[in-house]
């Protein structure tokens, strides 16, 4: 009895019917290659049979030739020649070379001697080049059968000797054997891939490496366009491949082999020149994963210590010990390292401290670790030499990390931070004398402000004396000369700049302003017939209305000293271009100020007294001036703030934009204007009620210079409100600038007094015994007497009223609130700080009162503490 046939279900007969030509040929385009094949099966199954059914036979041939590729990238060979067969299978369709391919891959070389007769690939030679290049490719890795089933006069078995040759010869790095065995292979070879190849790997000369061990860019770019010309299907594409890994830096590499077979991998060791030490030790750290242990790390480079050189494993893997030293210790031994050295300790602690945002920790470890090189130099350390640039580089990290001279002016105190730091670049340069940029960097930090110039003298005649006509050089003496006053030196040497360098716009502008400066002088000492001849030769060398706009301005104040009637209709007309607005009276105001002319006075004479009507674009136009002027590092002066406070205080009720009014308050918070800023504040928050940026400027203007604990309570609720909404919004800038407002701008009795806060606390006149004799039985105890004392008595004040966490969180802010934390714990010392805190705990806990998260402090000695103990080491 027959079996009765399953009939499909409905489901089934629904899907059917819904595949259509265009759906199936949808899916053959966007990829979907199992969903392409079974729509055109059930198509052909569909269509009657005296229907043209051609197209759906080619679409069901595209179908399984795009699935054989997916299964082909996936090195699923032998489920790619199924999809293949299949192909083959429907008939009366050409052959497909990459058929021939994927057979080759599997070994049948018998199955694909055939096809290279076949008509319908003769007919097409491109597609025949292709496959005849992929079997000279197995030809040439000694797959079996190929030559056996191939006449004797056959290109691929006449050329396979002269390529092999020719692969010998770049292997042996015989060049002159390689270029004649390349010219012996005709361009049309099944081999001319190899050629193009083995002509890039050529230019790859081990003489053309820079200094990090890579290819020079030349060689590289030169044997990139050779490579170029290998098509990605051909028989030689995975040697091609290889190449172009071996042409990327050490870099880009190190991701990509781990990306590739092992085969690949070996070949582009090979390619690259690695010894087989280099490539066993690759495999090694692999094996440690993405993110190995310090420990193992550290274990691995100690195993190949001499092929990584002793040096270099000790320098990199005492790097490998931070963030934990004294635990990374003993791994160093347990490894197989030798007992660290006492100048490694040094270095390890200075390394640790940059984990710190604390500059003077940085300057104390590193300064420690540059004297025990000098102690531990066995001869005279010659600047110039390897110990002397490791000594210059000791002295110049913490401006390296922290930039502080870039951003501070020098003081009168060398002990200072930036004094110190100051010192330490200078004497970097005993050891390094050739290095320009800290030269250069102490010139710019000793004009700054205009305190130091003999300083920057001394400094700026070294480097003159090493670079006379470095352009850098020549602009720091043109601006050493004009902060000195030497108006005409500063002309000379920017003439000279200029002489070699004529479209330098930044020296012609200081030219400009060089004789600008030297005709306010003269203004200023009521000599108008000289500024008018620095102002001519300053005009010869003004090439912007910016500056041509500025030498109008000093001409007609030097025309009106002059009792010269065209000084007063000059300035008019200056004015009336900028619209007689606050913008006018902003550079009048500036410019007379500079040139020592009461500026009221002048306001008045040229009918400018009275308050100009608000106006938004004389606003921006003002706002934009003052911003640029601020930018110079010039501040804004009080007669100035005086003369304009009222009107530009009238214009808060302008309708701006939230951008233009926050981009109004920061301007305004680089100047003295707070009221004008506490206006333009409360007229933003009326109409964005809450918004923390607002209520940030409102407070600090409100309360500026006011200590924390004096402002209102209500006043410190809503700026901590505000402060919860900044946090949610995402804006940590701002969340940091609210914590900084809320926690005070700097500490009420103007920082700690030199040398501690009262008996005890002199760093001086403490020794060993004191740190362990000395403590705290009640908070009353501290001495409250004179300035120490009530310094004493307010720092206990913030310490209850923030509780430690709070303090310590204030000791790590940047800027003049952390560093003045910082101070009290260099003065007084952590032990005595930390002391203090545990005390104030233990008398509010015996009087019934909470203090903020008590506790006893641990994090580690103070650098003056650090000293005292490695004395006491020393000493046992």
């Amino acid at each position: 009895m027959a079996k009765k046939q399953k009939r499909p279900s409905v489901k089934a007969r629904q899907q059917a019917s819904a595949v259509t030509p265009e759906s199936a040929r949808a899916d053959l385009d966007a990829g979907r290659f199992r969903e392409a094949m079974a729509g055109f099966k059930d198509l052909l199954k569909q269509a009657p049979a005296g229907e043209d059914r051609d197209g759906l036979r080619v679409g069901l041939a595209d179908a399984y030739e795009g699935r054989a590729r997916q299964l082909g990238a996936k090195g699923m060979h032998k489920e790619a020649l199924v999809m293949w067969e299949n192909r083959a299978a429907l008939g009366a369709l050409p052959a497909h070379p990459d058929h021939a391919v994927c057979l080759l891959r599997l070994g049948r070389v018998a199955q694909v001697m055939p096809m290279l007769d076949d008509v319908s690939l003769k007919a097409d030679p491109e597609s025949r080049a292709l496959l005849l290049g992929h079997v000279a490719a197995q030809m040439l890795a000694g797959t079996a059968g190929i030559a056996e089933a191939l006449p004797a006069d056959d290109p691929i078995r006449v050329q396979a000797t002269v390529a092999e040759e020719a692969l010998d010869a770049y292997c042996v790095g015989n060049d002159q054997a390689l270029a004649q065995a390349l010219k012996a292979i005709p361009f049309r070879s099944p081999y001319r891939d190899l050629v193009q190849i083995l002509k890039a790997l050529s230019r790859l000369d081990p003489v053309a490496r820079d200094h990090r061990g890579d290819w020079t860019e030349e060689a590289r770019n030169e044997a990139a366009k050779l490579l170029d010309r290998v098509d990605a299907n051909s028989g030689f594409a995975g040697l091609r491949d290889a190449a172009r890994l071996a042409l990327l830096s050490e870099i880009e590499l190190a991701p990509k082999l781990r990306e590739i077979g092992p085969a690949t991998r070996d070949l582009v060791f090979s390619l690259r020149g690695w010894p087989a030490e280099r490539a066993i030790l690759w495999s090694e750290l692999q094996a440690l994963g993405n993110a190995p242990q310090p420990k193992e790390l550290l274990r691995l480079m100690f195993r190949h210590r001499r092929a990584l050189g002793e040096a270099w494993v000790h320098e990199r893997g005492l790097r490998l010990l931070l963030p934990k030293p004294q635990t990374g210790a003993k791994w160093w031994i347990e490894v197989g390292g030798k007992p660290l050295r006492k100048i490694d300790g040094y270095l390890l602690d200075a390394w640790e401290s940059e984990a710190d945002s604390d500059p003077w920790k940085v300057v104390s470890y590193w300064q420690d670790y540059a004297d025990l090189l000098l102690d531990a130099a066995e001869h005279r350390v010659e600047p110039g030499s390897d110990t002397a640039l490791r000594i210059a580089l000791v002295h110049r990290r913490a401006e390296t990390l922290f930039q502080i001279l870039q951003r501070m002016e020098p003081d009168s105190d060398p002990e200072s931070l930036p004094g110190s730091i100051a010192g330490e670049l200078e004497s970097s340069l005993e050891y390094d004398p050739d290095d320009r940029a800290t030269y250069l960097t102490l010139i710019a930090y000793y004009l700054r402000g205009g305190k130091a110039l003999k300083d920057a003298r001394n400094i700026l005649k070294r480097a003159q004396a090493r670079w006379p006509t470095d352009k850098a050089v020549l602009t720091a003496a043109m601006d050493t000369a004009i902060a000195s006053g030497a108006f005409k030196k500063a002309a000379t040497i920017a003439a000279d700049i200029l002489a070699v360098d004529p479209i330098n716009s930044g020296v012609r502008e200081r030219l400009v302003e060089a004789h600008l400066a030297h005709a306010r002088k003269n203004l200023r000492e009521e000599r108008p017939d000289l500024a008018m001849r620095a102002l001519a030769l300053a005009e010869d060398w003004s090439r912007t209305e910016r500056t041509r706009e500025r030498l109008d301005l000093v001409r007609g104040l030097a025309e009106l000293l002059a009792f010269d009637p065209q000084g007063e209709g000059r300035l008019q007309a200056l004015a009336e271009s900028l619209g007689n607005g606050l913008a006018a009276r902003l550079i009048l105001l500036l410019e007379a100020g500079a040139c020592g002319i009461p500026g009221a006075r002048l306001l008045k004479q040229l009918g400018l007294a009275k308050a100009p009507k608000p106006e938004e674009t004389d606003l921006r136009a003002f706002f934009s001036r003052l911003r640029a002027h601020l930018d110079t590092g010039a501040k804004l002066p009080s007669e100035v703030g005086r003369e304009l406070q009222g009107p530009i205080k009238q214009t808060a009720r302008l309708k701006l934009d939230q951008s233009e009014m926050e981009s109004i308050c920061e301007t305004l918070r680089r100047t003295d204007l707070h009221d004008v800023r506490l206006a333009f504040a409360e007229a933003a928050l009326k109409r964005w009620r809450g918004e923390p940026v607002f209520e940030l400027h409102a407070f600090e203007a409100r309360h500026r210079g006011v200590v924390p604990w004096n402002v209102p309570m209500r006043e410190t609720l809503r700026l901590e409100q505000a402060l919860e909404r900044a946090r949610d919004s995402g804006d940590s800038r701002l969340v940091h600038r609210i914590i900084e407002a809320l926690s005070g701008p700097s500490l009420p009795f103007g920082g700690p007094p030199r040398g501690g806060f009262g008996g005890g606390f002199i760093e001086d006149e403490w020794d060993d015994e004191d740190e362990d004799e000395y403590e705290y039985d009640d908070i009353d105890d501290i001495d409250d007497g004179g300035m120490a004392g009530r310094s004493i008595s307010l720092l206990a004040d913030m310490i209850r009223t923030l509780g430690p966490t709070g303090f310590r969180d204030m000791m790590k802010m940047p800027g003049p609130i952390g560093e003045s934390m910082r101070a009290i714990e260099r003065d007084i010392g952590k032990e005595a700080l930390d002391l203090l805190i545990n005390a104030l705990a233990a008398d509010m806990n015996a009087k019934g009162l909470p203090f903020p998260d008590p506790g006893v402090f641990d994090t580690g000695p103070s650098p003056s503490t650090r000293k005292r103990n490695r004395a006491k080491r020393k000493r046992r």
